[in-house]
Parts: structure tokens; C-alpha cells; sequence
């Protein structure tokens, strides 16, 4: 039915009458220039709610004994930028209390190996799932990831990534509310990194309504602010389906990428989504950025039909168009 529904614009991608890549002006000496290629992903739950339950994240990783499997069909486009950042909805842990609620998602801690062997470099903590295990399960979370050397931001843990002797900073937040501490918090995270030589700053926020294709009043008013306050680069996530991008000031916000390797659904509700890649034209002698442009690669979350196998790869042909059509008329939307 996708397929039909997007027919139209699909051959307008085809014809070329639809651009999905924004470019900003670049030095004439473009050639001496460097790029770095910032790749982002959606909601990564890396286990589930209940193990036992057929074709579940954990039977599936008992099954392929390879936690390689899981993102190997993309593997070769996190290797290959500079920093790939995915949003991880869940801890790994091996605490039992659990916090009540429908859905309690958790990973043993070797899972962690699906991070790193598919080329994931960072990860947003701050979401609705880090501490379904309270506290303990969050800390040993991060304990995890710092013994295998994946950052991670959570409200106030902020990180700052040198790359080709760019300062890039990363920040990230869940954002149910444009509350003042949310704002001040902004603020002052902003400023510290700017102190400290930041060049570029990247905000990851968890917020918005599940399976709404539209972001609400308040994903816009935190963006917004976010962009006005300094930030140079908005990713959002949380409603499980593409929400589009908006440039605004001249910033990109991207409100929500949808699912990627998403072990919290057997099945796969929409299998659509992308990985979005960020730009940065940086001129070889005095390490400024002097141009962005941003790539949509599309994606179906799952490698086979109807059913999640957890292993989400490059969609392609008619597939492709389609998710470039959809991502682009959700954008559009937003105009």
C-alpha cells in the first residue's frame, strides 16, 4: 500500500525533481577541503521486554550466535564516517527489580558487542527505557559502555569528540516539556562547550508522541530554542516512526528518525526509516567548518517482510524511492 501511496513522488525522485540533500556554500578551494560525516540512527533496543517469547531479540541473538549479524547490513556506513550515533532505549544489565510499566526493555551486557562490532561510536541514554532497571541497571550501563569505549550523553553527561581537529560536541536530553531547567540546562552546556572550543554542537532529544508522523508544540518550541540558544544540529527520537526535517535559522532539525535495530517489537509496525548523515566541509588550514550539506540513506528495519529479524538493512530500488519520497513529504509538511 506504501509503495502505492508514494508512487507519485517516487517518480519525481526518479526525474529528479526532488532533492533530499541540503548544501550550503562551500570555499571555491573546495579541493583542499576535509569532510567529516556525522551519521545518526533511530531507537535501538538491543533485548527486549520478555526473552522467552518467540522470535524475541534474545532468541534471535542465541540463534545466529553472532552479534555481528545484527547490524551487518549497514556496518559498512557506521565504519566508514567519522561518528556514528544511535539512540539505545534500554539498559544492558543483569538486574531483576524492574520498574512497573507495560513494557520493560533490558539486554544482557555482552549485547553490548552489537554496538561495537557494527561500528556505533556513541549513544543517547536519555529516554524513557534507561532506567527500567533503576539505577543500578543505568549505572552498570554505562559502566559497559565506557569499558567499551562508546560514549554516551544522559541530561547532564555531555561529550566533546575531536575529529580531524574539529571540536564536536554532543549533548542530549529527554524533552517532555520546554520546562525552564531543560532551557537552562541548554544554555549552560552550550556555553561550556563553546569555552572549551567546540565548533559544532549536536542536540539528541527524546520526545513527541508515539506513532505520530507530526511533531508536537513542544518538540518544535525545545528545537527552537535549542537552534536559538547556539545549537547547530537537532536529532530527535521516541515516536518509533520518521517525523520530517525543518531547517530552521538555517539550522537542521530532524524530529524524529523512526525505529532502527529495534528489539521492543517481534513485529514490525513500520519497517521505514533512515540513517541521516550531517556534513561538515572543514577548511584544511585553520580547522573552520565551512560548509554542510546532510545525505538521507533509506532504510527498512528489518531484512525480511513482515517480520522483525533485527537486522536492518539499505532499503533499495522502488523500496529506496519511496522512503526518500515519504521522509521528503513529511518535511515538507513542515514548511
Amino acid at each position: 500500500m506504501k509503495i502505492f501511496l508514494y508512487a507519485l513522488v517516487s517518480i519525481c525522485v526518479l526525474l529528479g525533481s526532488v532533492n533530499l540533500i541540503s548544501k550550503a556554500s562551500e570555499s571555491p578551494n573546495s579541493t583542499l577541503n576535509e569532510k567529516i560525516t556525522l551519521s545518526f540512527a533511530g531507537d535501538c533496543t538491543i533485548g527486549g521486554y520478555n526473552p522467552n517469547l518467540n522470535n524475541s531479540f534474545a532468541q534471535k541473538y542465541s540463534e545466529v550466535n553472532n552479534p555481528g549479524y545484527f547490524l551487518e547490513k549497514v556496518k559498512n556506513i557506521f565504519v566508514n564516517d567519522d561518528f556514528t550515533f544511535v539512540n539505545l532505549e534500554g539498559p544492558f544489565t543483569n538486574q531483576v527489580k524492574k520498574a512497573i510499566k507495560t513494557f520493560v526493555f533490558k539486554g544482557k551486557p555482552q549485547y553490548v558487542a552489537v554496538l561495537v562490532e557494527g561500528g556505533v561510536d556513541g549513544v543517547s541514554l536519555a529516554n524513557n527505557h534507561s532506567m527500567d532497571y533503576g539505577i543500578k541497571g543505568l549505572r552498570e550501563t554505562m559502566s559497559i559502555l565506557n569499558d567499551n569505549n562508546i560514549v554516551y550523553t544522559y541530561n547532564d553527561i555531555c561529550f566533546i569528540k575531536e575529529i580531524k581537529g574539529v571540536k564536536i560536541g554532543y549533548i542530549g536530553y529527554t524533552g517532555w516539556s520546554n520546562s525552564k531547567s531543560l532551557q537552562q540546562q541548554i544554555i549552560r552546556q552550550v556555553y561550556e562547550m563553546r569555552a572549551q572550543g567546540v565548533k559544532f554542537i549536536v542536540a539528541n532529544f527524546h520526545w513527541g508522541n508515539e506513532i505520530k508522523y507530526t511533531p508536537n508544540s513542544t518538540q518544535v518550541s525545545i528545537a527552537h530554542f535549542a537552534i536559538d540558544n547556539g545549537v547547530d544540529l537537532v536529532i530527535g527520537h521516541h515516536p518509533h516512526v520518521m517525523q520530517g526535517k525543518e531547517i530552521y535559522n538555517g539550522k537542521t532539525i530532524v524530529y524524529s528518525l523512526g525505529n532502527f535495530c529495534f528489539g521492543g517489537s517481534r513485529k514490525t509496525y513500520d519497517d521505514e526509516t533512515i540513517i541521516y548523515q550531517h556534513i561538515l566541509s572543514v577548511d584544511a588550514t585553520n580547522r573552520n567548518i565551512i560548509g554542510e550539506t546532510s545525505n538521507i540513506i533509506p532504510v527498512k528495519t528489518s531484512s525480511i517482510p513482515n517480520m522483525n529479524n533485527y537486522q536492518p538493512i539499505v532499503a533499495e530500488g522502488i523500496y529506496a524511492d519511496v522512503i526518500r519520497a515519504r521522509f521528503e513529504d513529511l518535511s515538507n509538511r513542515l514548511k
